[in-house]
């Protein structure tokens, strides 16, 4: 298993990873333009055209040693595949084509699936190029499956009932990181970690504005989570837990203080000032005592289990 390390933000990659972005978007750009006469054919051969070509121009580019650049052609790839399941299931005539249709709606198992192949075919990809983005645009997959996949326990969800996916989905994504990162391998579990949680902070953050319910459903169980999070961070090494750890705790004490004070009277201010303070305070004891914990309460894997 090759190992390498994520391309730092110099000024060559931040061109390649701008440029892929906008690649992307302009690959989709121009196969929306086609027009779908015979049934789409031109609009499958279009999609698979782009598919094969940034699959061969990552594999080439790999071998010769442009890691970036060819990781980068792998998510390309995985990204341009919604467009050719999609295109197929048309031209096969399956796909969900009635007017009005919703598939965050209506449940549709050919929508399901294009997000499921789609999730399954950028696992394969990061296999082959070992580029942790790819793992990213997997992920990002799977998330949109699950959002799928809401209308089959209910039709026409409601928001809470998509946020309670988006909850369990990121809780599990979280949890799979978490496992991940026990054997040693940062780099692939920082996407499950990171989306996990960027799933999570979406739910309870619908929770806590959904009107007309009890916004301490989704406050509440976010400044749990902060806590933890900002806890767990120094001790596990991971600057992604303490990002969401802290932004989490913030929104929730500032809430609260908006809700008990006038935010233009002075208590308000100092208890900010007071807020700040001790997340500075927060830091210096990681930075202090973190090594510390680490040894006491993080357990890794035996080294014959390790990779």
């Amino acid at each position: 298993m090759v190992e390498r390390n994520w391309p730092r933000m110099d000024p060559p990659n931040v061109l390649w990873f701008f440029g892929a972005f906008t690649l992307e978007v302009g690959v989709y750009d121009l196969i929306e333009a086609i027009p779908g006469s015979q049934s789409g054919l031109w609009i499958l051969v279009a999609a698979v055209g782009f598919f094969v070509g940034f699959s061969a121009a990552s594999a080439i580019l790999q071998r010769r040693g442009w890691w970036v650049p060819g990781g980068l052609a792998a998510a390309l790839a995985v990204g341009v595949f919604p467009a050719v399941a999609v295109a197929f299931l048309k031209l096969i005539d399956v796909w969900p084509g009635k007017p009005f249709f919703d598939p965050l709606e209506e449940f549709s198992g050919w929508t399901f699936g294009v997000g499921l192949a789609t999730a399954l075919v950028g696992l394969v990809a990061w296999w082959l190029t070992r580029f942790s983005l790819v793992l990213a645009v997997a992920i990002g997959a799977i998330l949109v499956s699950a959002q799928l996949l809401t209308p089959c326990f209910d039709e026409s969800p409601s928001g809470s009932e998509r946020a309670g996916m988006a909850l369990v989905i990121g809780g599990i994504l979280f949890a799979v990181g978490v496992f991940v990162d026990a054997f040693g391998r940062r780099r692939e579990a920082f996407w499950f970690e990171v989306l996990g949680l960027f799933s999570v902070a979406a739910g309870l953050s619908f929770l806590a504005f959904d009107p007309g319910r009890d916004p301490d459903r989704g406050w509440i169980p976010m400044l749990i989570g902060a806590v933890f999070l900002l806890v767990a961070a120094g001790p596990v090494r991971r600057a992604s837990w303490a990002v969401y750890g802290v932004l989490g705790l913030y929104a929730t004490v500032v809430h609260y203080l908006l809700k008990e004070l006038n935010e233009r009277r002075w208590p308000f201010a100092l208890l900010l000032i007071l807020l700040a303070l001790l997340i500075g305070a927060a830091g210096m004891a990681q930075q202090r005592y973190a090594p510390t914990w680490a040894r006491r309460f993080v357990r890794r894997p035996p080294p014959e289990l390790s990779p």
